[in-house]
């Protein structure tokens, strides 16, 4: 719950008890034996509205959470559609058996396949060296773009923020990386990558993404 919605919350509270105070006052003076109004008139009215007040916590709190899913899987869209950039583009120059396909939430168990192919591929192969330097380029241009969705990150889970804030690591790793130095640049991508597939092992373990269904 929002810091906004706990203070309307409060106030809504506040409100109630006072409200339902001065009703008591009012009853108790204008009744002649106080016990028989305790017994006959607030004991009665008072676990109806408990009960009352209570159904309506419950909705208000799975409406909240309901308003905060949904806001958090507009987030991890946001910041999964640089990554699909990246995986379609920035390696665009890998053999096409290697070609990422949708990468979307829902296709999680495909996603952990493809990725691990690429890291598998790029560990055991001599990659070219205009190949490296391109995927170098790519992920520069997004840099500030990705280090600015760091706070969006922050607003979904810890696993969500610590592979995004490892993602902008090594990428201003690989900014003071010399291109000669391609066994760097090449373990480099291969560490964003893994850091991509924590992202989405993250969004399909908390069912944040595009058509996930809450537990």
């Amino acid at each position: 719950m929002e810091h906004k919605d706990k203070m309307q919350y409060l106030i809504f509270s506040i409100l109630i008890f006072t409200t339902m105070l001065i009703l008591f006052v009012i009853g108790a003076f204008f009744t002649p034996s106080f016990k028989d109004f305790l017994t006959g008139n607030v004991v009665p009215e008072l676990i109806g509205i408990c009960i009352e007040l209570l159904i309506i916590i419950l909705i208000f709190e799975k409406w909240q959470s309901n308003k905060k899913h949904q806001k958090d899987i507009v987030h991890e869209k946001r910041l999964r559609e640089y990554l699909i950039f990246f995986l379609k583009y920035g390696l665009s120059d890998l053999p096409n058996e290697l070609k990422v396909g949708k990468f979307f939430g829902e296709n999680y168990i495909e996603n952990e396949k493809e990725i691990k192919n690429i890291v598998n591929y790029m560990s055991s192969n001599k990659i070219d060296a205009d190949i490296l330097k391109s995927m170098k380029e790519h992920l520069l241009i997004d840099k500030s773009a990705l280090e600015n969705l760091l706070e969006v990150a922050s607003t979904l889970t810890d696993a969500h923020f610590k592979s995004w804030i490892r993602i902008v690591y090594f990428i201003n790793k690989l900014s003071h990386t010399n291109n000669n130095n391609l066994k760097e640049l090449k373990s480099i991508v291969i560490d964003i990558l893994q850091n991509i597939k924590r992202f989405d092992k993250a969004s399909y373990d908390n069912h944040i993404y595009v058509g996930a269904k809450r537990p």
